[in-house]
């Protein structure tokens, strides 16, 4: 599966393990295809952004608690680029 154009990323919540990592519970719309590839009908995503390097990108369908874990070759570039610079950008150890 491709995992591309997740779009209206909204910033729900977060946890800070102080000079480990930062969690973030993201929202977004995800293609249709994409759902049904997944089967979930209301996922959100799950960052981890680790502060020595790295990232894990969830999606955790809250409708029925399916997980997906997803590798970063799963997602088009662009995409997932864009879903970890808005997760910095509201983590507090990466925001400026």
């Amino acid at each position: 599966m491709y995992i591309s154009e997740i779009v209206n990323l909204n910033f729900h919540s977060q946890l800070s393990l102080k000079q480990v990592e930062d969690r973030l519970l993201i929202t977004a719309d995800f293609p249709k295809e994409v759902l049904k590839e997944l089967g979930m009908r209301d996922p959100f995503l799950y960052v981890t952004l680790y502060v020595r390097g790295g990232e894990i990108i969830k999606i955790i369908d809250e409708d029925n608690a399916n997980l997906h874990i997803p590798s970063k070759k799963d997602f088009e570039q662009k995409t997932y680029n864009a879903i970890i610079d808005f997760a910095k950008k509201h983590a507090k150890q990466f925001s400026s």
